[in-house]
């Protein structure tokens, strides 16, 4: 999936930066042009914050290194992303992996498509729990099992609502672990790394991982492919947590006889969870439609770029090495116990208690990689219509809130760019804000780009380097019940870097690029000389208010502080006095290169932990 176009920037001397794929808590991923053997090749980025501390640095370099290695051991198994090189630029590793035109991950695709029957979500488990259990056989544990990380190739990344005859391949080692190999434990400070929702509940409890985890993830994975929800999805990271441990998942609607083996792999107890010999069995013999005899297992296949997901899935490929972590026994071993149910139920007072201590461990950090995805029932649904046209691509109509990607065909806002429905948290290129009704076609192609223009104008005033647009419904949408022109806003050069205007929510940190002109801000701490602004309400006391925005000269670098300071001091210099100050805050050395060369200038108390009164001081700059 594009979320922009990337710099022309050549990466260890040999490859050329296209533009970039996806993006998430663990770095970037580009498409890039491999000079030497004239390919196209995936480029994963190492996301690292600006003035992290040198032993964080060597971590998250070790962890690199680590991915790599675990997913070479892996290269051969049909259902594992291809991994080719570790290489290096300013220091910094970069991870050479292989590029499969026309993928998708599991969650775009029901995003886009729509929950995916029982039998292709089964299909699809037994691909990825054979790469995980030839993984565990090898002692390696992923640790990040969740449908982002899952890709469907071929048929069926591209049929709406079918995976079956598309290949399954698992991405992302970037976090996986040898238990007990001597390596340093690549977490975060809060003692593990996951995505929250699909996250075993005895890891965030700090139980450190087995194969029994990833099998949790798993059964979480199969439950939103099949429902089209996570089966924790509340609104806060914190209500997720709570789910997570204590709560069991709303009864399947869609799953049928997939349901059992869905409650069994996200038993709470990793001792009562299904082993991973069984799910296999199961989920082989789901994979056949009413009235077909299950498939028999078979050995697994190299070349997985090449090889379509068989009609009858391959069994767990024997790997030399030291044997599996012990698992839990199988349902049919276990002592007695209590049925999993699908009821859901509430904390005690007691489990609260539990609860903060968890929430304490975890930090706010763990949860940057969350998917919040779109369940509103009453969004319209066009099945296989595209409300806007092929060149688009989208197969419902907007609403307003939702985030894309866009990948522009030509140069940015002349022809339709080709969008995908994302999380807001994501990096998106942009926001619908809002619907303009209309009552012909010939008058929303004629008069939405004005509209739309007028209708966003109160926030494209407040940001800087954004830009309205108006997507107009094609007539294959139009004569299907879609009468709305989408209002769109984009970054003009870079992404917005999160939701803009008033989708953004009070405690959410705010970069440069998706603030407004008024904000109010608090600041936190997150490293040496590098502070987090997280937005809050201008009638109650606060830290930092935004002025407006400065753009700095060609030849200033990233990191001249006192020339933008200088800057803001000149265009803004009626707000400082001897008790109150000005500062300059700009966000990304990346952005920054790609052309994104703006500061904002905030409005402060001279002494650190002073707040500014209640209310607004920004008045329009003097002409």
């Amino acid at each position: 999936m594009a979320e922009g176009n990337g710099a022309e920037r050549l990466v260890a001397g040999r490859y050329r930066l296209l533009r970039r794929l996806g993006a998430g808590g663990m770095g970037r991923v580009w498409l890039a042009y491999d000079q030497i053997l004239d390919c196209e090749v995936a480029l994963k980025e190492l996301a690292l914050p600006i003035g992290i501390p040198e032993e964080q640095l060597g971590a998250r370099i070790a962890r690199a290194r680590v991915e790599a290695r675990n997913a070479a051991r892996l290269r051969s198994h049909p259902h594992v992303a291809t991994v080719y090189d570790v290489v290096e630029e300013n220091g910094l590793p970069w991870i050479v992996m292989g590029f499969v035109p026309g993928a998708k991950d599991l969650a775009e695709l029901v995003r886009d498509h729509g929950p995916l029957s029982p039998a292709d979500t089964a299909r699809i488990g037994v691909a990825v729990l054979d790469a995980l259990t030839a993984g565990h056989r090898a002692g390696i544990l992923h640790r990040d099992v969740k449908p982002a990380n899952i890709l469907l190739t071929g048929p069926g990344a591209q049929t709406p609502g079918g995976a079956a005859g598309g290949h399954v391949l698992l991405t992302d080692y970037g976090i996986s672990l040898q238990p007990d190999s001597g390596e340093p434990r690549l977490t975060t400070t809060s003692g593990f790394i996951g995505t929250p929702g699909f996250l075993a509940p005895e890891r965030a409890r700090g139980v450190p991982p087995s194969p029994a985890s990833d099998l949790f993830s798993l059964g979480a994975t199969l439950y939103y492919a099949v429902e089209g929800s996570g089966p924790f999805d509340r609104p806060t990271p914190y209500e997720t947590l709570t789910a997570l441990l204590f709560e069991e998942p709303p009864p399947p609607s869609r799953a049928g006889p997939l349901g059992p083996a869905l409650a069994s792999l996200m038993a709470k107890d990793p001792d009562q969870r299904m082993s991973g010999d069984k799910a296999m069995r199961t989920l082989a013999g789901l994979t056949a439609t009413p009235g077909e005899q299950p498939p028999v297992h078979r050995p697994s296949v190299p070349e997985a770029e090449t090889t379509p997901l068989p009609e009858e899935p391959p069994a767990s490929q024997p790997a030399p090495g030291p044997p599996p972590a012990e698992e839990g026994p199988s349902p049919a071993e276990a002592p007695p116990r209590q049925r999993h149910g699908w009821s859901a139920k509430a904390p005690s007072r007691r489990s609260w208690a539990v609860i903060a201590a968890v929430l304490l461990l975890v930090g706010a950090g763990v949860w940057a990689g969350a998917a919040l995805l779109d369940k509103d029932p009453k969004a319209p649904k066009t099945d296989r219509v595209q409300p806007y046209g092929d060149e688009v691509g989208l197969t419902r109509e907007l609403k307003p809130g939702n985030c894309v990607s866009a990948s522009w065909p030509t140069e940015r806002f002349k022809d339709p760019p080709e969008l995908k429905i994302v999380d807001c948290k994501t990096y998106p290129d942009g926001q619908v804000l809002d619907l303009n009704a209309t009552t012909s076609l010939d008058d929303a192609r004629t008069n939405g780009q004005g509209v739309c223009r007028g209708l966003l104008h109160d926030t494209t005033s407040k940001m800087i380097d954004v830009q309205s647009y108006a997507l107009v419904p094609s007539e294959a949408g139009w004569d299907n019940g879609v009468r709305n022109t989408a209002c769109l806003i984009f970054g003009k050069t870079v992404s917005l870097y999160g939701p803009v205007g008033d989708y953004r929510k009070q405690g959410e940190q705010i970069f440069v690029e998706n603030s407004a002109i008024g904000d109010c801000y608090n600041s936190r701490k997150i490293e040496e000389n590098n502070y987090a602004h997280l937005l809050v309400d201008c009638n109650k006391p606060h830290e930092l208010q935004g002025l407006g925005y400065v753009k700095a000269p060609q030849r200033l670098k990233f990191d001249s502080w006192d020339a933008l300071y200088d800057l803001c001091v000149k265009q803004y210099g009626s707000y400082k006095s001897s008790t109150r100050d000005l500062l300059a805050w700009n966000h990304a050395e990346d952005t920054w290169n790609q052309g994104f060369r703006y500061a904002m200038c905030l409005f402060a108390m001279p002494e650190e932990g002073q707040k500014l009164p209640p209310g607004s001081v920004v008045k329009p700059p003097a002409e």
